[in-house]
């Protein structure tokens, strides 16, 4: 008897260490060719923990210009030609390149830094940076240059941003080597996150918006945990949710959602152990009909999400 409740106990403990794993998300881009739109058909790289998206390109021309890198046309333009000092534009929040990272049910991740080559063509894009929406894109991520060695192009303005320091300099065989870059995600926004991660890449300042700016062999670096608590502590009704749910409790599988707020990207449906099992994605509009006529009967949380903010109001399914 004193052995079989040991064992109980040893099992009970077992289930409830936590493990993390170290994973590299590696994106080659091998599929990419000038024809494959907005959005990297590579297969996302898989690891345990976490689900990762596509890359896609957002505000800029409609196909990647080079094949087996994602390059595109289209970035603000704002460099003076032949100078290395005169620049007058800016980073433009509705043209970046992005990725999404989303922690898988019962894990939380943390990130630790990317890695990603860059080229240019002669006209494109001198300034470069790294945004997520953690903070709302505002903040610049910490960046370094790790081109070494003669021919070496790029260094690091601010602490946080990237600079293409030659403009005679294009993408020459002598200069691919150099043009490695490294960003890191510090502090609590990005450790110990069960929510997703849109990690942005903004370029600009190039001496025309024809010129072509690319990245190639991105890996993001992290850690994900595991632990079968995750998501019971954090899945609560908010009383203060600025959303209405009716008929709530539901007897017939249909559901109206109404939120004050307009800017919905995301409405979830979580279950008792913080699984998404329904899930819409999209420029929601503030009033969505939610089908849950697949759930079993029980109690559920309703998520919304915009930007860094989301809200949750609980959900009993009587039917």
């Amino acid at each position: 008897m004193i052995k079989k409740l040991l064992s109980i106990v040893f099992i009970t403990i077992t289930c409830k260490t936590i493990t993390a794993q170290s994973f590299s998300l590696t994106y080659p881009f091998s599929s990419v060719t000038s024809t494959t739109g907005v959005i990297d058909p590579t297969p996302a790289p898989t690891a345990v923990g976490i689900t990762s998206g596509s890359f896609t390109a957002v505000g800029l021309y409609p196909n990647s210009s080079t094949s087996n890198v994602f390059s595109f046309q289209g970035w603000p333009a704002g460099a003076t030609p032949s100078s290395n000092v005169t620049f007058t534009g800016s980073l433009d929040p509705a043209k970046y390149f992005e990725i999404v990272l989303t922690p898988q049910s019962n894990y939380v991740v943390s990130l630790t830094n990317m890695y990603f080559y860059m080229n240019r063509s002669s006209t494109a894009a001198r300034h470069w940076a790294v945004r997520t929406n953690k903070d709302g894109y505002v903040a610049n991520l910490p960046a370094t240059s790790l081109g070494v060695g003669t021919g070496t192009v790029i260094t690091v303005q601010g602490g946080n941003t990237f600079f293409w320091s030659d403009w005679a300099v294009t993408t020459t065989s002598a200069n691919i080597a150099n043009d490695l870059c490294k960003v890191d995600f510090l502090g609590s926004n990005f450790t110990n996150q069960f929510m997703p991660f849109n990690i942005r890449i903004h370029a600009w300042d190039g001496t025309s918006t024809a010129g072509s700016w690319r990245i190639d062999s991105v890996a993001i670096n992290g850690t994900a945990t595991f632990s079968m608590s995750v998501g019971l502590p954090t899945l609560t009704h908010d009383i203060n949710a600025n959303f209405k749910l009716y008929p709530n409790p539901s007897n017939d599988g249909i559901v109206m959602l109404e939120a004050t707020q307009n800017n919905i990207n995301t409405i979830d449906i979580l279950n008792s152990l913080g699984a998404v099992v329904i899930s819409q994605k999209g420029n929601l509009s503030n009033k969505v009909k939610l089908d849950v006529t697949t759930l079993p009967l029980g109690t559920y949380f309703v998520k919304i999400t915009s930007d860094t903010k989301f809200t949750t109001k609980k959900l009993i399914i009587t039917k």
